[in-house]
């Protein structure tokens, strides 16, 4: 049986752990839901429409942690994945995104629905590549593949319709895909200083990302032993808001004042996790350091006096027997004496609805 490019295509994102790829069906993806179709086991998810299918692979890809897949038509079809393409992008969500393309014969030539994928895609993409012969196609997918998943992001591959039918010339070695992300711990230098730091301040506040999303109990121990209020962002919410009694709440445009006031009133804060975009919001009196795994995001947002590049866990892990535990408690208190009232003051809108007429916009 002939095993085409779309059959290696299929059999690769099995491979690298896929289950399903999201999208509308379309000529030019002809081969490829066909190839779906004799293999079985990967699931073609149907949506009324492509910007849908982006966002759902972007979902299922921050809900795993694994690679997702969505895929276009050519012209008007791919070109609807980029909303969603974007928001997966901006999320570290690792996803590959199929974008079908017209005949190779065609392409340059002005040809009905014609459009540049390699060129649309590269703005919200760590990889975007046209696959041009079936000899690169092993290689560019592994290569696409690899940099959603290390990277974590959005890859693009630009598919012709034509070529994704054209049988597979014979394989070479394997390409065994990396999936499982290191564990970066900083190094002795680098800790050492942050305990120094942490060991000459009074009030330190924590403010805290979705870079927090595994380290909720270091957080919370973290917190315990400096006496330490407790902001966070609003991809940070769901990770550090429960069952933390040093919570003060979100800072930025979504929040209400008390993560605010505890940053700028504090001596010391580590952002945590976190590449929080309202920078108009961050302080610039105290002393600010940043832990994060993406070294790219140190200082870029904030003044900043000491960058440690590392995993939340591991950096508090290595830090918690490095630093002197705090007794003083007013600071800590009155914060989070200030986010409870603010809290109760909003629950009046809550506490009233159905009994305003009209109800208030809030």
């Amino acid at each position: 049986m002939t095993h085409r490019v779309a059959d290696q295509l299929v059999s690769s994102l099995l491979e690298a752990g896929v289950e399903r790829i999201y999208g509308v069906v379309g000529d030019s993806l002809n081969p490829v839901t066909d190839a779906l179709r004799l293999n079985g086991k990967l699931k073609w998810i149907h949506v009324r429409h492509e910007e849908t299918a982006a966002f759902a692979a972007g979902a299922e890809a921050q809900l795993s942690g694994k690679l997702a897949a969505c895929a276009g038509s050519c012209g008007p079809g791919n070109l609807h994945l980029i909303n969603g393409l974007f928001d997966a992008h901006r999320s570290n969500a690792p996803v590959l995104a199929i974008a079908s393309h017209i005949p190779t014969s065609e392409i340059g030539t002005g040809y009905f629905q014609e459009t540049h994928p390699e060129i649309l895609f590269k703005e919200c993409s760590h990889y975007c590549e046209l696959i041009s012969t079936p000899k690169q196609f092993t290689r560019v997918l592994h290569i696409a593949m690899q940099n959603a998943v290390g990277r974590r992001g959005v890859s693009v591959i630009a598919l012709p319709g034509d070529l994704a039918g054209v049988e597979m010339p014979a394989e070479g070695s394997s390409r065994s895909l990396v999936g499982q992300r290191p564990v970066i711990r900083p190094c002795e230098k680098d800790l050492a200083q942050l305990a120094d730091l942490i060991n000459s301040s009074k009030k330190i506040v924590l403010f805290c990302g979705i870079g927090c999303a595994e380290a909720h109990d270091e957080v919370i121990a973290l917190a315990d032993k400096l006496k330490s209020p407790v902001g966070h962002s609003y991809r940070g919410k769901t990770f550090v808001e429960y069952n933390n009694p040093f919570d003060v709440g979100m800072s930025g445009l979504l929040g209400f004042g008390s993560a605010y006031q505890a940053m700028h009133e504090c001596d010391l804060l580590l952002l945590l996790g976190t590449d929080f975009p309202y920078d108009k919001f961050l302080p610039t009196k105290p002393k600010i350091v940043q832990v994060d795994i993406r070294v790219d995001h140190l200082g870029r947002r904030s003044k900043l006096d000491l960058g440690i590049w590392g995993d939340v866990r591991e950096t508090i892990q290595a830090l918690l027997p490095m630093i002197e535990a705090k007794a003083d408690r007013a600071f800590l208190d009155a914060m989070v004496t200030k986010y409870k009232n603010a809290l109760r003051k909003l629950n009046v809108y809550v506490n009233h609805v159905g009994k305003r007429t009209p109800m208030h916009p809030e």
